[in-house]
């Protein structure tokens, strides 16, 4: 065989070669795709989703609040007095009350909704899943070797095992529900105790509860009916929230 005939037998081979070895270089350099963020970028903790009351509106809520606030978007007439009244075109019917998602939302919802949603605005940092977990004031915290630091003085020592004794359970506070004014309403809600007063109600109504260290959000709505009312939360006799006769009996306090 000539050498012309050898390069024809060759050229093939040669080729053949070089696509094999690119192949096994492009698959050897090749970077693995991209994986979705785990959170499935809702920003919120497991189980939340954003409520969506307006555009840009992020704060984590229970999946089924979310879906009733799609709902009242869909149709914010709903529950409101078809000539108007005090409040013009945004007058709700008795019974119901301004959602308050944002300033300005009018939507009209019962109550219990306008509740869930303004403790949803309390809770917006801490909903997140990227809030800091806070360390609690005067808790030990772990050496590089995993030995708690020396506590001050007069503090709980950690126990043999390196585990802090347990804390002693925090004393019961006081809180005082006041709905101030005159007449009656059609409904009166508390939280955290989840009582509700019924119709007729006559003004003025108190009520005192116990809460312990695991409540944060304190709240008071009536629905008025005739004469004017307004609200007051006291927390071990301090005034922490309150509202003059007049426009809504709504108050509502953060415990820090």
């Amino acid at each position: 065989m000539g050498i012309t005939s050898a390069a024809k037998v060759a050229a093939p081979i040669l080729a053949l070669a070089s696509l094999v070895v690119a192949a096994t270089i492009s698959v050897a350099t090749a970077e693995p795709p991209p994986t979705a963020p785990p959170d499935g970028s809702t920003g919120c903790e497991t189980g939340l989703v954003p409520r969506n009351a307006r555009a840009g509106d992020d704060v984590c809520v229970s999946r089924e609040l979310a879906r009733l606030t799609a709902q009242q978007n869909e149709n914010p007439a709903a529950n409101k007095e078809p000539n108007g009244g005090a409040y013009g075109p945004d007058t709700c019917k008795p019974g119901f009350v301004w959602r308050e998602a944002f300033d300005g939302d009018t939507i009209c919802v019962t109550p219990e909704i306008r509740a869930e949603n303004l403790a949803a605005n309390a809770a917006a940092a801490s909903n997140r899943a990227d809030a800091p977990q806070p360390t609690p004031d005067g808790a030990p915290q772990p050496t590089p070797d995993g030995a708690p630091q020396p506590t001050p003085d007069g503090a709980p020592q950690p126990t043999p095992d390196g585990t802090p004794p347990p804390a002693e359970p925090a004393a019961e506070r006081t809180v005082v529900f006041e709905i101030t004014g005159s007449g009656t309403v059609y409904s009166i809600d508390m939280d955290p105790s989840g009582t509700s007063v019924g119709e007729n109600t006559a003004v003025p109504f108190s009520r005192t509860i116990k809460i312990g260290p695991d409540v944060s959000l304190l709240t008071v709505v009536a629905v008025n009916k005739t004469g004017t009312q307004g609200c007051r939360i006291t927390l071990d006799g301090e005034v922490v929230a309150q509202q003059p006769p007049g426009d809504a009996a709504f108050c509502t306090f953060a415990i820090p």
